[in-house]
């Protein structure tokens, strides 16, 4: 089960302006293992696989993945166990995990995901929120052995949209876009990650 409150509340969300006219996206979440544990969650192809879905490729500086969604990514950093950044869909894409050490030994995971629209955020940030939600269920020891029909369950699709109306909120904090401009964004975002509740007129 996803506990919808605590991942919405227990997860910081930030939305960017930079001097290009283009944005970017900042999840940062704590996760009850060490980071090397995080790190070969992350990084080694087939724990990877078992919970983000379909992965091939060299994980290493200059190697490229095939991923499911962006399609090749170019690996751009690889630095155990505390730096991984690869491109996103396109060259000026760019998403970087870093994995820090909290005092107690636990990992805090923060994604920055650069070189997206003003509404970026709305439309990678919640896939960002469920993949996070995969991770910590995998780290658990909760593995689903389908990821996609996890990720398609009423449960997930209920907490997308909860995700997508939280990066709402972090967009119009931020003062890049407002709620009225975000209407195609959640529209777009919620018919792929949450289209059993969302109706035809959505």
């Amino acid at each position: 089960m996803i506990d919808i409150a605590d991942r919405l509340t227990a997860t910081h969300r930030e939305v960017r302006a930079t001097d290009t006219d283009e944005f970017g996206l900042v999840l940062r979440r704590r996760f009850p293992a060490p980071p090397e544990t995080v790190w070969g969650a992350l990084t080694e192809v087939d724990r990877l696989t078992r919970w983000f879905g379909p992965v091939t490729g060299d994980l290493r500086p200059g190697g490229t993945v095939e991923l499911a969604g962006p399609g090749t990514a170019t690996v751009l950093d690889c630095a155990a166990p505390h730096l991984f950044a690869v491109t996103w869909g396109s060259d000026t894409v760019v998403v970087t995990v870093r994995l820090a050490a909290d005092d107690q030994g636990d990992t805090v995971l923060e994604l920055v995901h650069t070189g997206v629209g003003r509404d970026g955020a709305v439309r990678h940030g919640p896939d960002w929120d469920v993949a996070v939600a995969a991770l910590e269920r995998f780290l658990a020891g909760d593995v689903e052995p389908d990821p996609a029909a996890w990720r398609a369950s009423t449960e997930v699709q209920t907490f997308a949209q909860h995700s997508a109306s939280a990066w709402v909120r972090a967009s119009e904090v931020s003062g890049v876009a407002t709620a009225d401009q975000l209407v195609d964004a959640v529209r777009d975002c919620l018919r792929r990650l949450a289209p059993d509740l969302t109706g035809p007129s959505a």
